[in-house]
């Protein structure tokens, strides 16, 4: 079996050789901040009229991650235009201050690293430039040792590290009961074992925007103005207070509900199986496509069209008009989004909590789904 590992790297000059090429493609591995240091570039030099189209490439960045898609992927400019323009972005990001700001970037970035990632695996990269991201991500940035086999397209990684990482999925898909394990190690598609370390890129670059120490006043004009515009962006696309938050009165909802809630309150991401509970559950007391669509917005991968095409849907306004139940609660325990209390005792459904405890939650309309072909699919 041709085989590579996050074991055996390159020589210390072809890795370099090699990095400097993968560099613009994952500017957020520790190359990148060695390579900046070589360049020497300093803030004031960017009110320069010649480094416009650095600060339009970091520009465009940001705006994508506002809008909650991914920056231009297959468009790919010089390692200096990469490199610097992710650095900017971090700048001009942390100096907004808008919190909501900060996940959707890292989202944003993680996505298109996401794409990457799978274009060079699946393209069958070099064992050189493989040994790279073994070794400078999978490895380097989250302490990963992955075997690859170039014949299957197939990676194996220890039981603890697949335990580890796929903790927050709450899909039966990711059980290590469907997977395939061989001694101690668990067998991934090129597509989930990039998948599993997506989120792990994204927690990575919230933490290099935490760290970055700099204030919007001691920043040059040209990147002021950027600043305001893209934090005027923020609020025209959310509609939202700079700070984004997103406050539900829980009381009378199901523990199940609460935390979901909460996630999104706080700006993670739910997984899908929450977001189809938290709709339909929210369509099932009674709210409206627009009352439920506006709890997302502090999610970092909002998108508006998308989400109330989703929601519609669910409410059976699209599609097969067929109107989604709320699913049991044992479904809900199933896919590992049940936080019981003493309080849910004999209910079934989480639509039957807020009638139980006396509250307007739940009251309103009764779309339960018990269990038996209501199926939230």
């Amino acid at each position: 079996m041709n085989s590579s590992s996050s074991n055996s790297g390159s020589s210390s000059s072809n890795s370099t050789n090699i990095g400097s090429k993968l560099l613009a493609r994952y500017p957020f591995v520790e190359d990148a901040g060695n390579y900046l240091k070589l360049l020497d570039y300093r803030l004031e030099e960017f009110d320069d009229p010649t480094m416009s189209n650095v600060i339009d490439r970091a520009t465009a960045r940001v705006v994508a991650a506002m809008r909650g898609v991914v920056y231009d992927p297959y468009n790919v400019a010089s390692v200096d235009e990469e490199v610097v323009s992710f650095i900017l972005a971090c700048i001009m990001v942390k100096a907004s201050k808008v919190k909501a700001l900060y996940r959707r970037f890292a989202l944003s970035e993680a996505r298109r690293a996401e794409v990457f990632l799978v274009d060079d695996f699946r393209m069958n990269t070099s064992g050189d430039e493989m040994g790279y991201i073994l070794n400078n991500i999978f490895k380097g940035l989250f302490a990963i040792d992955v075997i690859y086999s170039h014949d299957h397209s197939t990676f194996m990684i220890k039981v603890e590290d697949y335990l580890k990482y796929s903790t927050n999925f709450h899909d039966e898909y990711w059980r290590l009961s469907n997977r395939i394990l061989h001694k101690g190690y668990v067998h991934l598609n090129t597509k989930d074992m990039v998948r599993l370390i997506r989120d792990e890129i994204y927690a990575l670059i919230i933490r290099r925007l935490e760290r970055i120490n700099v204030e919007y006043d001691n920043l040059p004009e040209a990147l002021k103005k950027r600043v305001n515009a893209l934090k005027s962006m923020m609020l025209e696309i959310d509609g939202l207070s700079s700070n984004n938050n997103v406050y539900v009165e829980r009381r009378g909802y199901p523990p199940c509900i609460v935390n979901i809630l909460k996630a999104l309150e706080q700006g993670n991401n739910p997984s899908h199986t929450a977001r189809v509970l938290l709709a339909t559950y929210m369509l099932g007391i009674g709210k409206s496509v627009e009352e439920v669509c506006e709890l997302f917005k502090n999610a970092p991968d909002y998108n508006e069209r998308v989400t109330r095409y989703q929601v519609e849907h669910l409410a059976g306004l699209r599609g097969n008009r067929v109107r989604y139940s709320c699913p049991s609660c044992s479904k809900v325990e199933s896919q590992g989004l049940c936080f019981k209390s003493d309080e849910c005792n004999g209910i079934i459904n989480p639509l039957q909590f807020g009638r139980r405890h006396g509250s307007s939650a739940g009251r309103n309309r009764m779309d339960v789904d018990e269990g038996v072909g209501s199926e939230v699919r």
